[in-house]
């Protein structure tokens, strides 16, 4: 993409960008807009209305052209290895379109396959929404709102409802209404022309029920859950009395009463004490830190006590305090005494050294495992056995760290040992010749859709898509040391 600046009729500069931006792309073409810095505050508001304007147009041919990926995979009918078992349920070109759609664009898998599943019923069944988007009527986030609540109608009145919905994207007025202004009143239409019962549709809705992670910057993480509404509101209001409860406990202390909003540096808000409420309930202990004392109730009415334990990974630096300041009860042998800022926790990333010792104080029992190329090999068996040792595990474990597909991040502990060069033509159970790969990559590549290759000692592979794009995926960090809170003591492998 080249800018270029240049001055018109009214001296004002504007900045034309002609779009070829690289060798062999369908992009062509010239847009102009008036430089920013020369506008008042009405003409600078008529540039984004018009950038939006484009913004809409673009991203509907992006939305046709997701729509024709999938319909071109399935018309060239990429090879598949012979006397392989029909995956993913016979839709093997949906699942080729979204690993080469996640790959090209770098998304997750999950926003690639919702994107291609939008993009198909945008240009099929809901053509109306998509030459609303084209023209600038409503925005990407309007038909992804059609489309969601379309989706829980039967057909014929899926598109019953998306011709009102697209009137009702306007108020009386004619104002166009916000994302979530424009929600709350389709919503609304959904439960008029839906023909299922309230009752029918949440029993079904309720198979979508579950508990997500995601990692946050600075040591913390969002833990969100979808449940019935009667659920959610109990539990809210559970640790909503708790927190005012504490909240009351720190007033007569003399602390500043708790507030919905932040009140000063010596007082934790409500929201915070709700946080902290959560946490007591399902996970601290009475010791205050990763005791487990949480209770469930099973189905004989009996509280089990001792439901969350403190089951992590935790990895710092070869040469790090591994001894007594670390590690209770001892030293480590081999260990140096030197300070370290950060570790390592599985699953989430960096965490402060801190909450490091701590962990790594209350482990039960720890396995140290020196990350090296070297001893991944002097752990493999070569054709004497088809599976991987424990200890050769619990090394690609380390080594890889998540799903080597390009882009998947699925904790290596629940992938599966993939032979690079199957078995079946000769290849060895050594670390150089085996990759973690989840059950669908796993499916992707022995298909013979998906390809690779090792490509460095370290366990670098190189990456092939049915396309014949390439790509390149890294070992986690060498040179580590693992320590391991378990519930039982595993010998060192090595």
């Amino acid at each position: 993409m080249e800018v270029q600046a240049f001055a018109g009729d009214d001296d004002v500069w504007v900045p034309a960008v002609d779009f070829t931006d690289r060798e062999g792309s369908p992009l062509a073409g010239t847009v102009s807009l008036p430089l920013a810095s020369f506008l008042t505050a009405d003409d600078a508001l008529g540039v984004v209305e018009s950038t939006d304007r484009l913004i809409a147009w673009a991203t509907a041919q992006k939305l046709r052209a997701l729509a024709r990926v999938e319909e071109a995979i399935h018309e060239e009918s990429p090879r598949r290895q012979e006397n392989q078992p029909v995956r993913f349920g016979g839709d093997e070109t949906h699942a080729l379109a979204v690993s080469e759609v996640s790959t090209a664009c770098a998304l997750t898998e999950g926003t690639a396959a919702r994107s291609l599943n939008d993009a198909a019923e945008l240009a099929t069944s809901q053509w109306e929404v998509l030459e609303a988007v084209e023209t600038g009527e409503i925005s990407e986030a309007h038909a992804r709102i059609i489309l969601d609540q379309a989706r829980s109608l039967p057909v014929e009145q899926a598109g019953k409802f998306a011709t009102v919905a697209l009137q009702r994207t306007r108020t009386r007025t004619g104002r166009r209404r916000t994302p979530s202004e424009f929600r709350a009143c389709v919503r609304r239409l959904r439960e008029h022309l839906h023909p299922e019962s309230i009752t029918a549709r949440k029993e079904s809705a309720q198979r979508e029920r579950g508990v997500w992670f995601s990692a946050e910057p600075d040591g913390m993480c969002t833990l969100s859950a979808f449940l019935t509404a009667e659920v959610g509101m109990a539990i809210f209001n559970g640790l909503d009395r708790d927190a005012r409860q504490a909240s009351a406990r720190a007033a007569a202390l003399g602390e500043p009463p708790a507030s919905d909003s932040h009140a000063g540096s010596d007082s934790r808000t409500l929201s915070e004490f709700r946080a902290d409420a959560l946490a007591y309930r399902l996970f601290y202990g009475p010791d205050g830190f990763l005791g487990g004392s949480g209770q469930l109730v099973d189905g004989s009415g009996e509280p089990e006590t001792g439901a969350f334990r403190a089951e992590v990974v935790l990895t710092i630096p070869v040469g790090s305090i591994l001894g007594s300041n670390v590690v209770a009860g001892g030293d480590v042998p081999g260990a140096e005494s030197a300070e370290f800022e950060t570790a390592e926790l599985e699953g989430y990333g960096p965490i402060d050294a801190a909450t490091a010792r701590r962990l790594a104080a209350l482990a039960p029992t720890w396995r140290r495992l020196f990350m090296d190329c070297t001893t991944g090999q002097a752990l493999g068996v070569g054709r004497t056995a088809y599976r991987p040792p424990k200890a050769l595990r619990r090394y690609l474990h380390c080594r890889d760290g998540t799903c080597r597909f390009p882009g998947c991040t699925r904790r290596a502990f629940v992938c599966e040992p993939d032979h690079t060069i199957e078995w079946q033509d000769g290849g060895t159970t050594d670390a150089s010749n085996l990759a973690m790969l989840c059950r669908k990559h796993h499916a992707l590549k022995s298909i013979g859709a998906w390809s690779y290759r090792q490509s460095s000692p370290a366990g670098d592979l190189e990456w092939r898509s049915p396309l014949g794009r390439n790509y390149t995926t890294e070992a986690a960090d060498v040179g580590r040391v693992t320590l391991c809170p378990s519930r039982a003591p595993e010998p060192p492998p090595f």
